[in-house]
This record gives C-alpha cells, sequence and structure tokens, in this order.
C-alpha cells in the first residue's frame, strides 16, 4: 500500500511538517510531531494521530515519504486489572 504525507510549513519558518497521512484514499490527520531526527539523506519523523503513532521517513533528495513504522499505543492503566497481591480474596 502507497503512502502519501501532506506537508505545512511549521511556523517557525523552518522546514515543512507532516500535516496528514494518506493510505490510499484513506486521510489521517497528525494531531503532533512527538519527536524528529536526521540521517544522512532523511530524516525520520515519529507523528501523533488519533490512530496512535506513525514513524516517517523523508527522502530529502527525492522527495519521497514512506511509511517506516506503526508505533503501538502504550496500555492505559484502566486497561487491565489491577495485580492481585498474595493472599488477597480478590
Amino acid at each position: 500500500m502507497g503512502v502519501a504525507v501532506e506537508v505545512e510549513p511549521d511556523g517557525a519558518g523552518g522546514e515543512a511538517r507532516p500535516c496528514a497521512i494518506r493510505f490510499g484514499t484513506r486521510r489521517v490527520p497528525v494531531d503532533g510531531v512527538l519527536d524528529r531526527w536526521h540521517g544522512r539523506d532523511w530524516t525520520w519523523w515519529k507523528v501523533a494521530t488519533a490512530e496512535g503513532a506513525y514513524v516517517l521517513v523523508h527522502d530529502e533528495a527525492s522527495g519521497e515519504w514512506a511509511l517506516a513504522a506503526i508505533v503501538g499505543e502504550a496500555p492505559r492503566d484502566d486497561a487491565w486489572p489491577a495485580p492481585r497481591r498474595r493472599g488477597s480474596p480478590h
């Protein structure tokens, strides 16, 4: 499945940042940038969406984007019952 990334200026006059990811015809808005790091020819972006986090990689030379990883959501405190203590009746 192809991935396309919509970008917008970051407001501080720096490089453009991802604002939405397209998986085919499905558009997923980016809620925020969690992290960004630069390689020799690539820039990696960890972004938050309503669906969870994604890691995107941007090829600076060609301008192309790729999906590098889908990051699972951290478990919520209320998602699992609390561990039982020894001798506890519950």
